[in-house]
């Protein structure tokens, strides 16, 4: 038992030691998945802005259609979450 503990001791040390160059490794973790996210990310931002400055009258297009249907689902959200006002009169 005391045997097995010292080899799995000694195991860890070697993996510490070897191949250290001041910063850690990565294996396949959180922040290696991250940086790969982060370029896929970067990667296809370029292409739509690739696409967007070749095809600059779609573009502008796509936009400005986008933009009034924004404004009009806006206005109309707006004017249904506000009753109409409650007229009283008084004499």
């Amino acid at each position: 038992m005391l045997k097995k503990k010292r080899s799995m001791k000694m195991a860890n040390i070697k993996k510490l030691r070897t191949g250290f160059t001041g910063e850690l490794g990565e294996a396949g973790g959180a922040s290696a998945k991250a940086k790969r996210a982060a370029s896929y990310v970067k990667d296809e931002a370029t292409a739509v802005a690739r696409i967007a400055h070749d095809h600059r009258s779609a573009t502008s297009t796509a936009l400005l259609v986008f933009g009034a249907a924004a404004f009009l689902a806006g206005y109309l959200i707006g004017s249904a979450a506000n009753p109409p006002p409650h007229r009283s009169h008084y004499w």
